[in-house]
């Protein structure tokens, strides 16, 4: 497996520019001031939080308690607390707790002029920002978002590392059927147990604050919170119809099969999709081996 640090950034892009050699082609890029000089920047503080909504109890994650469930997302919280408690927590030091998909704008309505959405792009669904807390060591394992949007996570505070995969590698990185999970670890890969993952080309990026990951529709992302650190998602829809379709899709109908299916087969339905997974893996090294093959005997007929 390839992890490259490799990556364009950019600042002040133009709409065309971001169009022609990121949004079109599909290609990941961080951006700085994305926001230009919107507040928030410098008014979203954990500080502020705390005064303005520190009151209101949020659900909150923590790995090292959560029954981890590979195949699916999370469905509930394991814990509540108050959200100013949550926030002190993660700024004393190392913790895996975190909040995810939370949407603050439920509570205070009026940070949603804080910002405005970019002439990056025309096409944002501008119902769904939400806003990502964690604490130092949290992590969000590998996925892809169910909806295929295009994602921009922007850094408010902190600082995150972010493994990025193209969509074609999804069958390299053992995804699950009917869903957009994986069992691997892209920072501890077990190649005995996964394979195919030796094939895999990904980056290896560390966004900082005040910067801003353009994540296109598909792509997996792994993320560590390498600080105490939240930031802001919002999104946008595919440039290709056959994502927005796949997204629909999964939204729509494979979501639901799936739990039908757990419903009807208990762990039986997971032990399928593994070996559907396992036996995707395998083809993919039988390909690959037989690639090498084909250009090392290639090589040495040319210095005969």
């Amino acid at each position: 497996m390839n992890l490259t640090t490799r990556i364009d950034r950019v600042e002040n892009i133009t709409r065309e520019e971001f169009e022609k050699k990121y949004f079109i082609s599909q290609k990941p890029v961080i951006i700085k001031n994305f926001f230009q000089d919107d507040a928030l920047y410098s008014k979203w503080t954990y500080d502020y939080f705390i005064e303005s909504i520190g009151d209101v109890e949020v659900g909150v994650y923590d790995d090292e308690k959560t029954v981890r469930k590979d195949d699916r997302s999370y469905k509930s919280a394991d814990m509540t607390m108050p959200f100013g408690e949550y926030l002190r927590l993660i700024q004393e030091g190392s913790t895996t707790k975190r909040i995810f998909l939370f949407n603050i704008f439920k509570h205070m309505p009026e940070l949603k002029q804080d910002f405005h959405f970019p002439k990056t792009t025309n096409k944002y669904i501008k119902k769904l920002p939400f806003v990502f807390f964690g604490g130092k060591g949290a992590v969000t394992r590998i996925h892809q978002d169910m909806d295929f949007s295009n994602v921009f996570l922007t850094e408010i505070t902190g600082k995150k590392r972010v493994i990025l995969f193209h969509p074609k590698y999804s069958k390299h990185l053992y995804r699950y059927p009917f869903g957009v999970h994986s069992s691997v670890d892209p920072l501890n890969p077990n190649f005995e147990k996964y394979p195919a993952m030796a094939y895999a080309e990904g980056l290896d990026v560390t966004l900082e604050k005040g910067e801003t990951l353009f994540m296109p529709s598909g792509y997996w992302h792994h993320i560590v919170y390498e600080e105490s650190s939240f930031g802001l998602a919002i999104r946008s829809l595919s440039p290709r119809w056959s994502q927005r379709m796949r997204g629909a899709m999964n939204v729509a109908v494979l979501t639901h099969v799936d739990e039908i299916m757990r419903y009807c087969l208990g762990r039986r339905w997971f032990l399928m999709k593994v070996a559907i997974t396992k036996r995707r893996g395998d083809q993919i090294v039988a390909r690959e081996s037989g690639s090498e093959r084909s250009r090392h005997f290639w090589r040495i007929g040319m210095y005969r």
